[in-house]
């Protein structure tokens, strides 16, 4: 069976600039501690199909995963689906205006020999990811 996880915020700026952020991948080590290194592994600009490998430190081990692109709307929706140690991981970003502001809703499906750990990694990972994309979109402006 399936978990879920998943973390939302409201961030005081259009989903304009929170989708700059979200798409230079790169940049992300800079301001997301737990995420350690991200590389594109296909050439061109993202897309459904592109593949990404993510270094994260999840509960105190590194782990690195092979990630693709599933789905792909700019400023609205990003789907990435990956396996590791038995377990499939699907991570979901998704923008909503709101009233100028802009919600983010990070989470994912997991399913596999680690759920449970993955599950518990992932929830911890979505929320900081969500409260760092604020400070840094936020302190921007």
């Amino acid at each position: 069976a399936g978990m879920r996880f998943e973390s939302s915020i409201e961030i005081n700026a259009p989903a304009t600039k929170v989708w700059a952020l979200i798409d230079k991948l790169e940049e992300w080590p800079q301001w997301m501690p737990s995420i350690k290194k991200i590389e594109r592994v296909s050439k061109g600009p993202l897309a459904v199909g592109s593949q990404l490998s993510v270094t994260a430190k999840v509960s105190g081990l590194t782990v690195t995963l092979l990630m693709t692109i599933t789905e792909f709307v700019p400023e609205r929706n990003v789907v990435l689906e990956g396996k590791a140690l038995g377990t499939k991981l699907t991570r979901f970003y998704t923008l909503e205006p709101v009233n100028g502001k802009t919600k983010i809703t990070i989470g994912g499906d997991v399913s596999g020999a680690l759920a449970w750990l993955a599950c518990r990694g992932g929830q911890k990972v979505s929320a900081e990811i969500a409260q760092a994309a604020k400070k840094k979109v936020e302190g921007l402006e």
